[in-house]
């Protein structure tokens, strides 16, 4: 007898075929993958078979069929196969049109707004994931798939856990673990690149543009000279996030407050502290005229200041406010009355209000100052 069920894999509608495991394992398998099951018709099937060994408790369906797709000899050695073939479909079936990060995905679940944290194995991914995840909206711990218009697709895998050196890992279903559901539309908000050390004793989050951390992103994208332009589409992602946030940090718990703290930022415009960053909104397109900086953004067109200028073509990168007018007073001389600072304000608050300039990004951090 053959036992399954069906998951939707970021569009790629599979079934799950199990053989040779009691109903008992095949229901633990079905729950930990219930927030990705599907109906109707399939595009591929991935076999699952208990090892021939019996380490799965083969049942009177028989032993493991040596063509399966996925064996193992207890539950969690399968469970950590499974994930792994259906991730790696999933990648396969949208390969050249999303940009699927090697990331965990938490969302605030009152905006869809999405961090995805992105690093190699090992960054401690599936660690944040399972910790944040039961305050924000858990939308994956391996693969955040983004459209080239930032929308994410939620891809709750089961999470595996590495249980000691010797033992392996521990596959958990998001349910079990009572994760948050992040809602129906999510949208990239924030990137950053995780940074685990042990001599991290507190968190530390550094904004960065994408030059400083081009390799080490582009090689947390899966199939990334697949996409088309890729760079273009990885610089128009990063500017929409207003920079990378490379964090720093020893332990998940850590990780808590300036992740909340990084979704929180950019939605008051009227905040101007010292530690804020600004960045550049998308826009159409651009030309520089002499010195002054021309836009077309949302069908409209418009010529910036000399001194808009200034402040547009620095945040090619996300900037701190005394670096705005630290810039400002070597191009310009200082405003008269030392109002230096009140005159940038001044300007960022008109490119924020024709939708040019994002407004400041709080947090607790390093910033480019």
């Amino acid at each position: 007898m053959t036992r399954g069920f069906q998951v939707d894999a970021l569009g790629a509608r599979l079934r799950v075929s199990l053989t040779g495991m009691p109903e008992s394992d095949a229901e633990r398998l079905r729950e930990q993958w219930r927030r990705l099951a599907c109906e109707g018709d399939v595009t591929g099937t991935v076999t699952v078979a208990a090892d021939a060994g019996g380490g799965a408790d083969a049942g009177a369906d028989g032993g493991a069929d040596v063509r399966a797709d996925v064996t193992g000899r207890d539950l969690d050695e399968v469970g950590v196969a499974l994930r792994r073939a259906i991730n790696r479909r999933a990648i396969e079936a949208n390969r050249g049109d999303l940009a699927m990060f090697h990331a965990a995905g938490l969302a605030d679940p009152a905006t869809g707004d999405v961090i995805a944290l992105v690093g190699p194995s090992g960054a401690g991914k599936s660690t944040a994931a399972a910790t944040l995840g039961r305050t924000l909206g858990y939308v994956s711990d391996e693969t955040v798939a983004v459209t080239p218009s930032g929308e994410v697709l939620a891809f709750p895998l089961p999470l595996a856990h590495k249980r000691s050196e010797t033992r392996g890992r521990h596959v958990v279903g998001p349910d079990e673990l009572g994760l948050v559901r992040p809602g129906p539309k999510l949208r990239l908000a924030r990137i950053a690149l995780l940074v685990r050390s042990q001599e991290a004793t507190t968190p530390m989050v550094e904004t960065v543009g994408l030059r400083e951390v081009l390799g080490d992103l582009a090689e947390q994208v899966n199939y990334f000279s697949s996409l088309p332009r890729p760079l273009s589409l990885l610089d128009g992602l990063v500017r929409r996030c207003g920079g990378v946030q490379v964090i720093g940090y020893r332990e998940a718990a850590d990780l808590v407050e300036p992740v909340r703290e990084l979704l929180r930022g950019g939605t008051d415009p009227g905040r101007t502290d010292a530690g804020a960053t600004y960045s550049r909104a998308e826009v159409d397109d651009w030309i520089d005229l002499g010195g002054e900086a021309v836009v077309h953004a949302r069908g409209t067109i418009t010529r910036l200041t000399p001194v808009s200028s200034l402040v547009w073509r620095l945040l090619e990168v996300p900037l701190t406010l005394p670096r705005l007018v630290a810039e400002a007073e070597r191009a310009f001389g200082p405003a008269p009355d030392g109002g230096s600072a009140d005159a940038i304000r001044a300007v960022l608050g008109e490119l924020a209000d024709a939708g040019l300039v994002r407004p400041a990004r709080a947090a607790r951090h390093l910033a480019r100052d």
